[in-house]
């Protein structure tokens, strides 16, 4: 796959976006999201439809922070999230019509209750004016598919 011209790739680096965040919380060098790019083409990392979630977790662990793609029940989030924030594979802007996957957010935190409060940061347009959802609206577009990440020891999350 060739870069090309930003607008062949822009709507497809959420992945790729969302781990340039990640580092930057881990206090990590962190290459522009262009950057990520061209590695991520050398790598085959990127495909027409976005980045593979093994190559966002290899890429992160080249770059000094430990993580893998992994499967996480929904109701397993808010305990994952205690200890480091995740990359989930959602659907933008998390419609409960039983669409699932496609965009790939940051899960940074949670507020607990009866349905936690899900703290996220979304590279979208949408994600600029949108930082919550509550855990039972995130579970219908999740695919159940995440990249997660060794222990955040600062307290920040992403």
């Amino acid at each position: 796959m060739d870069v090309g011209r930003p607008i062949e790739w822009s709507n497809r680096a959420c992945g790729l976006a969302s781990l340039r965040a990640i580092l930057l919380a881990y206090g990590r060098e962190a290459p522009t999201v262009t950057e990520l790019l061209k590695i991520a083409v050398k790598q085959d990392v990127l495909t027409p439809r976005g980045a593979l979630h093994a190559g966002i977790a290899s890429l992160a662990s080249d770059l000094g922070v430990l993580s893998r793609a992994e499967p996480v029940r929904a109701e397993d989030l808010p305990s994952k999230l205690d200890d480091a924030p995740l990359i989930a594979s959602v659907t933008e802007q998390f419609p409960d019509d039983g669409r699932s996957g496609g965009h790939l957010v940051i899960l940074r935190g949670y507020e607990p209750g009866m349905d936690p409060l899900i703290h996220f940061r979304d590279p979208s347009a949408w994600g600029q004016t949108h930082d919550r959802v509550p855990l039972s609206r995130l579970a219908h577009s999740y695919t159940g598919r995440a990249i997660t990440f060794a222990p955040l020891n600062h307290g920040d999350a992403a």
